[in-house]
């Protein structure tokens, strides 16, 4: 089967899925930018920590106490 942007090949049990090298860069383009999405939407999911408790810490941390 032949299309404009890739070709599918079945020979035997296997089929496979022949791409151009502009359409194999953008497929990996949009794969990267699915991978940048789920990493944004897993870091905004940590709990937000007040300035003040950061800077406690810090002090804690840094002062020996």
């Amino acid at each position: 089967m032949r299309t404009n942007l890739y070709t599918i090949e079945v020979k035997g049990k296997k089929p496979f899925v022949v791409l151009g090298l502009k359409e194999y860069h953008a497929l990996l383009e949009q794969l990267e930018d699915m991978e940048d999405r789920v990493s944004i939407r897993e870091r905004t999911n940590d709990e937000n920590i007040a300035w003040t408790e950061v800077k406690k810490e810090i002090r804690k941390k840094f002062s020996g106490k």
